[in-house]
Protein backbone atom coordinates (compact mmCIF):
# COMPACT_ATOMS: atom_id res chain seq x y z
CA UNK A 1 0.00 0.00 0.00
CA UNK A 2 1.18 3.48 -0.71
CA UNK A 3 1.97 6.07 1.90
CA UNK A 4 -0.94 8.24 3.05
CA UNK A 5 -1.00 11.90 1.76
CA UNK A 6 -0.11 14.61 4.21
CA UNK A 7 -3.11 16.51 5.51
CA UNK A 8 -1.59 19.86 4.48
CA UNK A 9 -0.99 18.99 0.83
CA UNK A 10 -2.63 21.25 -1.87
CA UNK A 11 -5.50 20.08 -4.08
CA UNK A 12 -4.78 19.03 -7.60
CA UNK A 13 -5.34 21.80 -10.26
CA UNK A 14 -8.46 21.64 -12.45
CA UNK A 15 -7.83 19.87 -15.70
CA UNK A 16 -7.28 22.18 -18.70
CA UNK A 17 -10.21 21.92 -21.19
CA UNK A 18 -9.35 20.44 -24.50
CA UNK A 19 -9.61 22.41 -27.75
CA UNK A 20 -12.86 20.66 -28.62
CA UNK A 21 -14.36 21.57 -25.25
CA UNK A 22 -13.38 25.21 -25.72
CA UNK A 23 -15.05 25.30 -29.14
CA UNK A 24 -18.26 23.87 -27.66
CA UNK A 25 -18.27 26.46 -24.88
CA UNK A 26 -17.81 29.34 -27.33
CA UNK A 27 -20.51 27.97 -29.61
CA UNK A 28 -22.99 27.87 -26.75
CA UNK A 29 -22.13 31.44 -25.80
CA UNK A 30 -22.68 32.63 -29.39
CA UNK A 31 -26.07 30.90 -29.51
CA UNK A 32 -27.09 32.63 -26.28
CA UNK A 33 -26.00 36.03 -27.61
CA UNK A 34 -27.93 35.57 -30.87
CA UNK A 35 -31.02 34.57 -28.94
CA UNK A 36 -30.67 37.64 -26.73
CA UNK A 37 -30.38 39.99 -29.73
CA UNK A 38 -33.39 38.43 -31.42
CA UNK A 39 -35.51 39.00 -28.35
CA UNK A 40 -34.39 42.65 -28.22
CA UNK A 41 -35.23 43.16 -31.94
CA UNK A 42 -38.70 41.68 -31.48
CA UNK A 43 -39.42 44.05 -28.61
CA UNK A 44 -38.27 47.01 -30.70
CA UNK A 45 -40.59 46.02 -33.55
CA UNK A 46 -43.53 45.68 -31.18
CA UNK A 47 -42.88 49.18 -29.79
CA UNK A 48 -42.29 50.81 -33.20
CA UNK A 49 -44.62 53.63 -34.23
CA UNK A 50 -46.78 53.33 -37.38
CA UNK A 51 -44.41 55.73 -39.17
CA UNK A 52 -41.43 53.51 -38.44
CA UNK A 53 -43.24 50.42 -39.69
CA UNK A 54 -43.68 51.85 -43.21
CA UNK A 55 -40.17 53.31 -43.55
CA UNK A 56 -38.92 50.48 -45.72
CA UNK A 57 -41.93 50.49 -48.04
CA UNK A 58 -41.91 54.14 -49.23
CA UNK A 59 -40.32 55.35 -52.43
CA UNK A 60 -37.78 58.22 -52.19
CA UNK A 61 -40.43 60.66 -53.49
CA UNK A 62 -42.96 59.48 -50.91
CA UNK A 63 -40.31 59.80 -48.21
CA UNK A 64 -39.68 63.44 -49.20
CA UNK A 65 -43.39 64.22 -49.26
CA UNK A 66 -43.88 62.67 -45.84
CA UNK A 67 -40.98 64.65 -44.39
CA UNK A 68 -42.38 67.88 -45.86
CA UNK A 69 -45.80 67.07 -44.41
CA UNK A 70 -44.22 66.51 -40.99
CA UNK A 71 -42.62 69.94 -41.15
CA UNK A 72 -45.94 71.50 -42.06
CA UNK A 73 -44.51 72.99 -45.23
CA UNK A 74 -45.85 72.69 -48.75
CA UNK A 75 -43.53 72.07 -51.67
CA UNK A 76 -43.48 75.51 -53.26
CA UNK A 77 -42.66 76.15 -56.90
CA UNK A 78 -39.59 78.19 -57.71
CA UNK A 79 -40.09 81.81 -58.75
CA UNK A 80 -37.37 84.30 -59.60
CA UNK A 81 -37.27 87.12 -57.02
CA UNK A 82 -37.69 90.67 -58.34
CA UNK A 83 -34.66 92.72 -59.36
CA UNK A 84 -33.77 95.69 -57.11
CA UNK A 85 -35.71 98.81 -58.08
CA UNK A 86 -34.12 102.28 -58.07
CA UNK A 87 -37.13 104.34 -59.12
CA UNK A 88 -36.47 104.43 -62.88
CA UNK A 89 -39.81 105.10 -64.57
CA UNK A 90 -39.42 102.59 -67.39
CA UNK A 91 -38.59 99.82 -64.88
CA UNK A 92 -41.55 100.48 -62.57
CA UNK A 93 -44.07 98.32 -64.38
CA UNK A 94 -41.64 95.41 -64.71
CA UNK A 95 -40.71 95.62 -61.00
CA UNK A 96 -44.35 95.63 -59.90
CA UNK A 97 -45.19 92.67 -62.17
CA UNK A 98 -42.30 90.54 -60.86
CA UNK A 99 -43.14 91.54 -57.28
CA UNK A 100 -46.77 90.46 -57.61
CA UNK A 101 -45.80 87.21 -59.37
CA UNK A 102 -43.33 86.24 -56.64
CA UNK A 103 -45.54 87.12 -53.67
CA UNK A 104 -48.71 85.54 -54.99
CA UNK A 105 -46.81 82.54 -56.30
CA UNK A 106 -45.58 81.86 -52.76
CA UNK A 107 -48.63 82.86 -50.74
CA UNK A 108 -47.75 80.54 -47.88
CA UNK A 109 -44.73 82.71 -47.06
CA UNK A 110 -46.69 85.98 -47.08
CA UNK A 111 -49.80 85.49 -44.93
CA UNK A 112 -50.17 89.21 -44.08
CA UNK A 113 -50.04 92.60 -45.78
CA UNK A 114 -47.20 93.62 -43.48
CA UNK A 115 -44.97 90.81 -44.75
CA UNK A 116 -45.78 91.60 -48.39
CA UNK A 117 -45.00 95.29 -47.92
CA UNK A 118 -41.76 94.81 -45.97
CA UNK A 119 -40.58 92.25 -48.52
CA UNK A 120 -41.27 94.69 -51.36
CA UNK A 121 -39.50 97.51 -49.52
CA UNK A 122 -36.40 95.33 -49.15
CA UNK A 123 -36.01 95.33 -52.96
CA UNK A 124 -36.36 99.11 -53.24
CA UNK A 125 -32.92 100.70 -53.00
CA UNK A 126 -30.85 103.52 -54.39
CA UNK A 127 -31.72 106.46 -56.55
CA UNK A 128 -34.63 108.78 -55.83
CA UNK A 129 -36.79 105.91 -54.57
CA UNK A 130 -34.57 105.54 -51.49
CA UNK A 131 -36.12 108.64 -49.87
CA UNK A 132 -39.62 107.30 -50.45
CA UNK A 133 -38.59 103.98 -48.90
CA UNK A 134 -36.94 105.63 -45.88
CA UNK A 135 -40.08 107.68 -45.18
CA UNK A 136 -42.24 104.55 -45.27
CA UNK A 137 -39.88 102.66 -42.95
CA UNK A 138 -39.80 105.58 -40.47
CA UNK A 139 -43.59 105.57 -40.30
CA UNK A 140 -43.65 101.77 -39.77
CA UNK A 141 -41.02 102.09 -37.00
CA UNK A 142 -43.18 104.74 -35.33
CA UNK A 143 -46.11 102.33 -35.21
CA UNK A 144 -48.01 103.92 -38.07
CA UNK A 145 -49.30 102.38 -41.29
CA UNK A 146 -48.10 104.23 -44.41
CA UNK A 147 -50.17 101.84 -46.54
CA UNK A 148 -53.59 100.41 -45.74
CA UNK A 149 -52.72 97.14 -47.49
CA UNK A 150 -50.48 95.71 -50.21
CA UNK A 151 -52.82 96.91 -52.96
CA UNK A 152 -52.47 100.49 -51.76
CA UNK A 153 -48.68 100.07 -51.58
CA UNK A 154 -48.63 99.09 -55.27
CA UNK A 155 -50.95 101.98 -56.19
CA UNK A 156 -48.76 104.54 -54.44
CA UNK A 157 -45.56 103.07 -55.88
CA UNK A 158 -46.94 103.19 -59.40
CA UNK A 159 -48.33 106.69 -58.96
CA UNK A 160 -45.02 107.98 -57.60
CA UNK A 161 -42.59 106.35 -60.03
CA UNK A 162 -44.63 104.93 -62.90
CA UNK A 163 -45.48 106.51 -66.23
CA UNK A 164 -47.95 109.36 -65.61
CA UNK A 165 -49.38 108.96 -69.14
CA UNK A 166 -49.10 105.27 -70.08
CA UNK A 167 -51.63 105.55 -72.91
CA UNK A 168 -49.83 108.45 -74.57
CA UNK A 169 -46.49 106.66 -74.16
CA UNK A 170 -47.89 103.48 -75.73
CA UNK A 171 -49.33 105.40 -78.69
CA UNK A 172 -45.97 107.11 -79.22
CA UNK A 173 -44.26 103.72 -79.30
CA UNK A 174 -46.81 102.39 -81.81
CA UNK A 175 -46.04 105.32 -84.12
CA UNK A 176 -42.33 104.56 -84.16
CA UNK A 177 -42.45 100.77 -83.82
CA UNK A 178 -40.68 98.96 -86.67
CA UNK A 179 -39.93 95.29 -87.29
CA UNK A 180 -36.23 95.84 -87.98
CA UNK A 181 -34.24 92.68 -87.36
CA UNK A 182 -37.02 91.09 -85.28
CA UNK A 183 -39.07 88.22 -86.62
CA UNK A 184 -42.69 88.77 -87.62
CA UNK A 185 -43.93 86.95 -84.52
CA UNK A 186 -41.73 89.06 -82.21
CA UNK A 187 -42.92 92.25 -83.89
CA UNK A 188 -46.62 91.28 -83.58
CA UNK A 189 -46.19 90.40 -79.90
CA UNK A 190 -44.54 93.74 -79.20
CA UNK A 191 -47.25 95.58 -81.16
CA UNK A 192 -50.00 93.82 -79.17
CA UNK A 193 -48.29 94.60 -75.88
CA UNK A 194 -48.22 98.31 -76.63
CA UNK A 195 -51.72 98.31 -78.17
CA UNK A 196 -53.17 96.78 -74.97
CA UNK A 197 -52.07 99.92 -73.09
CA UNK A 198 -54.19 102.18 -75.32
CA UNK A 199 -57.90 102.69 -75.87
CA UNK A 200 -57.54 102.84 -79.66
CA UNK A 201 -60.11 101.06 -81.80
CA UNK A 202 -59.36 98.35 -84.35
CA UNK A 203 -59.30 100.73 -87.33
CA UNK A 204 -56.71 103.01 -85.74
CA UNK A 205 -54.56 100.05 -84.72
CA UNK A 206 -54.69 98.67 -88.28
CA UNK A 207 -53.41 101.98 -89.62
CA UNK A 208 -50.52 101.95 -87.14
CA UNK A 209 -49.75 98.35 -88.13
CA UNK A 210 -49.74 99.25 -91.84
CA UNK A 211 -47.37 102.13 -91.20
Amino acid sequence: MGEPRASGSTAEPDPVPTLEERVNILSNQVVLLISHFRESDNKSVEMASPDEEVDGFLSPKEEREREEAKKGKACLPKFAPPQPFDGTMKETKSFISSLILYIYGRKAEFPSNELKITFALSYIQGGKVQYWKNEAINLIAAGQEPFKDFKEFITQLEAQFGDPSPKATAIGKLKTLRQGSSSVDEYILQFKAEASQTDLGDMALIEYLKA
